[in-house]
């Protein structure tokens, strides 16, 4: 199994051809295709199951042509190294987070999905269909999508998976207020716009591949994290982080990338199994992901953490003004959009 380091574009590519993997070739109503998908999800995480659901529909679909073959768990690398391979045309398809694809020309708006607290609710279930809605509008999908993908050789095939809302967790004490953060290493995703929340409260914030956390975690390296219940517990860091505090800094959801090359190529009737397949399984994933939160959390407190609620209102007012620095990737005027979408009922 390879590692989450960065691979090259031709290793990776002499891995996939030692792996036998063929191109497209014409057979029935559709082109018999094969299909690599990467992601870093490890079995039993629900965007893992999303993924298998997303497959299978689409070898139902086309009944048995087109088939999706996955490469969970980091095995082509970071979460960088296979949307660059997207990008590139070396596999086809992969999911990630919009703070991954914001750096690439034509996605900067998807960035201000990962700013603070840009959505207001009560629960996570009404978090999550507010997203969905959002990153499914013609803001996302018309707009931004359609220039993006052409701009950028990515394509998003869904943006509405929800992935959950991001929570700190800590080893050395726990965080109460917004001030606690202030000087405490935090492992973020390596992105600039990932980094927003924590840096604004005062974090050293220290970019790191997930697959390579729990080390860095057991080692001192980094003293805390922030990630979903589901990623906290099915990683397992309760084993080495002591306290978790509900921040919910970030509802985040998920994006299903696809070469745009490779895309322009299909059929629009296979275009379509594709859009619709991911559509369903997001759907899936969604539901699965918000009900395995809620028993993750319990799993949590089972497992010996430390839960801590916080005024949000206070981390929020904390971070206001962070997306700023960011407003030139985002482009003038589009976090208020973005804001106004969201706010629509």
């Amino acid at each position: 199994m390879l590692n989450g380091r960065a691979l090259s574009v031709a290793s990776v590519a002499g891995i996939l051809l030692m792996l036998g993997i063929v191109h497209p070739v014409t057979a029935g109503t559709f082109p018999k295709t094969n299909i690599r998908f990467a992601h870093t999800g490890a079995p039993g995480i629900p965007f893992h199951e999303g993924v298998e659901r997303f497959a299978q529909l689409v070898k139902d679909r086309t009944g048995g042509a087109v088939t999706v073959q996955i490469f969970p768990a980091s095995q082509l690398g970071s979460e960088k190294d296979f949307v660059e391979q997207v990008k590139t045309g070396v596999i086809e398809m992969a999911l990630t987070g919009p703070m991954n694809i914001a750096v690439y020309d034509g996605w900067g708006p998807a960035g201000v999905l990962a700013m603070p607290y840009i959505l207001q609710g009560n629960t996570e279930d009404e978090l999550a269909r507010k997203l969905v809605k959002l990153t499914r509008s013609p803001l996302f999908v018309k707009e931004i999508g359609e220039a993006a993908a052409k701009k950028s050789s990515i394509r998003c095939v869904d943006m509405g998976w929800w992935f959950g809302e991001r929570h700190l967790t800590t080893s050395k004490k726990a965080v109460a207020k917004p001030e606690d953060v202030k000087g405490l290493k935090i492992r973020t995703m390596d992105t600039p716009v990932a980094k927003t929340a924590m840096a604004s409260l005062g974090a050293a914030t220290v970019p790191m591949a997930v697959a390579e956390l729990y080390t860095a975690l057991q080692m001192g390296v980094v003293d805390g994290q922030e990630n979903p219940f589901n990623i906290i517990y099915n990683r397992k860091f309760h084993e080495v982080q002591k306290y978790l505090t509900l921040t919910g800094h970030m509802a985040m959801n998920l994006v299903i990338i696809i070469h745009e090359g490779f895309y322009q190529k299909l059929t629009p009737e296979l275009q379509q199994v594709l859009t619709k397949a991911a559509m369903d399984a997001g759907d899936y994933q969604t539901e699965i992901t918000v009900r395995g939160n809620q028993k993750n959390l319990q799993d949590l407190k089972d497992k010996g953490m430390v839960v801590g609620e916080v005024d949000r209102a206070a981390f929020a007012r904390a971070t206001k003004d962070s997306w700023k620095e960011f407003e030139g990737l985002f482009g003038k005027g589009m976090y208020e959009r973005v804001l106004a979408e969201a706010a629509k009922p």
